[in-house]
């Protein structure tokens, strides 16, 4: 049964947990906005809406052995998560979609020999209008060589899917009307694909450097990507648009990771765990930078104002992910050993880095973390207002879903849950 730490201050309602104490007015918590939903210890999924006082459990048939998977919430508040199970000792994934994220979710999409990879809401409605949305889902088959989207349509009627080519790997991002996406497939490809005609449009001509997850501007018809250099051995970060390519830094030493400010004004970037850079979108200046190197992730804040990056205690080498070739898994397998971590944030007008203690992360937000570049376009550690961040880490025995205040220094993080996984709403 989950247990919800006494530090929540009386956020759930007393009926849920007698004894907990009343928030007091000047209780920063007390007004948390949006809604976490998280995967508890015990396998289910559960959300926090700490505006409304409300905790739900939106599933109760989850275990330790097959639990729930991957909690990802749409811009309009719709809430996907995935599960696999046995069917006749097949394996199975099923897809269901809760349309407020606070009651229980419909099944969308069943079958077989199928498993979810990833999940990424289209930000806008498709072209059916209020009530339709695209939940693009990146999906591993015994059956299919390579990774593939698998697109499912939720509308206020039935829901239909659709299934693209595949890709080993596959990364894509969509665009800001939500009608295409950009792909890069087979670390060869440069594809846009128009979601509304199941087909590609466009290729770049150029082949894609060492990097994972492309970027499509959040306004605007640019892409993010890193290129091939000319001597074949280095990436260069690059803006592309249909007729033209800019290059912002060249001869970067690979695997690099980017990502778009919210509001397309800023571009994060950093090479083979080096600093973390922030540059002009337009000029390519450089306009913030952390003080350290080794950062490995990092995550822009809603309001484009501040980043929120990840750096290791330890050794590198100890971050290991390794994802078996071949295999039919839905996370990665053969972590060796967890790594501990350290949140940092760094403030882009004054430069100046807050930093917080270290914590070890739970196998699932290792996994997070790992393909960041991908995650940070579609679900969100910043609350709404761009001032709490949530995080899962392993603490003794137990699993704890974290908020931590990251407009101040000197703080301690909150427990809010006993949780392997949580993400924030976008409003």
């Amino acid at each position: 049964m989950l247990k919800l730490s006494r530090l929540l201050f009386g956020l759930l309602l007393v009926t849920l947990l007698p004894g907990i104490v009343q928030a007091q007015d000047d209780d920063p918590l007390s007004a948390l906005p949006g809604t976490i939903a998280y995967l508890g210890v015990d396998g289910n999924v559960y959300s926090i809406g700490f505006d409304a006082n409300t905790q739900v459990i939106l599933t109760d048939d989850g275990n330790t052995r097959l639990p729930y998977l991957l909690p990802t919430w749409s811009t309009d508040g719709r809430l996907a998560y995935f599960r696999m199970r046995s069917v006749n000792g097949l394996p199975a994934t099923e897809i269901f979609v809760s349309r407020d994220g606070i009651s229980g979710g419909d099944l969308a999409y069943t079958a077989t020999n199928e498993a979810v990879n990833y999940a990424y809401w289209s930000p806008r409605d498709c072209d059916e209008g209020v009530g339709c949305r695209d939940l693009a889902v990146l999906m591993s088959s015994r059956t299919e060589a390579g990774l593939f989207i698998r697109l499912v349509r939720d509308t206020l009627e039935e829901d239909t899917t659709s299934v693209t080519d595949a890709g080993q790997p596959f990364y894509y991002s969509w665009s800001p009307d939500g009608t295409r996406m950009l792909w890069q497939r087979n670390q060869r490809r440069l594809d846009i694909y128009d979601a509304q005609r199941g087909v590609v449009v466009d290729t770049l001509t150029s082949s894609p450097g060492v990097f994972q997850s492309p970027g499509w501007s959040p306004v605007d018809d640019r892409w993010l990507v890193g290129v091939l250099a000319e001597n074949d051995l280095s990436t260069n970060l690059v803006v592309a648009t249909i007729d033209d390519q800019r290059v912002l830094v060249s001869d970067l030493v690979g695997p690099i990771a980017f990502s778009w400010s919210p509001d397309g004004n800023y571009i994060a970037y950093n090479d083979h765990d080096g600093p973390l850079a922030v540059l002009d979108a337009v000029t390519g200046q450089i306009v913030g930078r952390s003080d350290v190197s080794g950062v490995f992730a990092f995550f822009w804040s809603p309001d484009s104002k501040h980043i929120a990056f990840l750096t290791l205690a330890s050794t590198p080498n100890v971050l290991n992910t390794e994802l078996v070739s071949g295999s039919f898994q839905a996370s990665p397998a053969g972590v060796q050993q967890a790594a501990e971590l350290a949140w940092s944030v760094l403030d882009i007008e004054s430069g100046a880095v807050r930093r917080y203690g270290f914590f070890f992360p739970t196998r699932q937000m290792l996994y997070f973390v790992t393909f960041f570049d991908q995650f940070s376009q579609s679900h969100r550690v910043w609350s709404p207002d761009s001032r709490f961040i949530v995080y899962s880490e392993v603490q003794g025995n137990t699993s704890l879903l974290n908020v931590i205040d990251v407009s101040q220094e000197n703080v301690v993080p909150v427990s809010v849950a006993e949780g392997v996984f949580g993400v924030w709403s976008f409003n």
